[in-house]
């Protein structure tokens, strides 16, 4: 009789631990898909080249700029991003640094001035160390 009810407890928590996954699965079928938007892209080559990449979207949750460098090299930029929510509008921008190559791209992440925008204008411009070539893009998370 002891070893039934043992089983029994390891039953029940057995089932409690299944029932928990199933919600967590349901859960996470439920959840809306992440889309990845590419806002703009721009490609140079050159001494010290510098290109400038711009994009609109809308409803994001995050932006970020991409740089690739070949060969690899420090590069440096600059970002700007407009959003607006309501009748309300504002900006953000900054500068970026670091090492950027072709196999492993630098990404650097654009804040927004309001958490959930209805829109955004996003421009960043990256410049080369040295010399090769490069290329800028924006994506945006909705």
């Amino acid at each position: 009789m002891r070893n039934f009810r043992g089983i029994l407890v390891v039953a029940a928590g057995t089932v409690a631990l299944l029932g928990g996954i199933a919600v967590t699965t349901a859960s996470a079928q439920n959840a809306r898909p992440v889309t990845v938007r590419h806002l703009g892209s721009c490609r140079t080559q050159g001494d010290f080249a510098i290109c400038t990449a711009s994009g609109s979207v809308n409803h994001p949750s995050s932006i970020h700029v991409h740089v690739s460098a070949s060969p690899g090299q420090h590069v440096s930029g600059a970002w700007n991003v407009v959003c607006s929510k309501g009748t309300g509008a504002g900006s953000k921008g900054g500068t970026f640094s670091g090492h950027a190559s072709v196999a492993v791209p630098l990404t650097h992440l654009l804040r927004q001035n309001y958490k959930h925008p209805d829109s955004c204008i996003a421009a960043a411009d990256a410049q080369l160390g040295t010399g090769g070539h490069l290329h800028v893009w924006i994506t945006a998370r909705n």
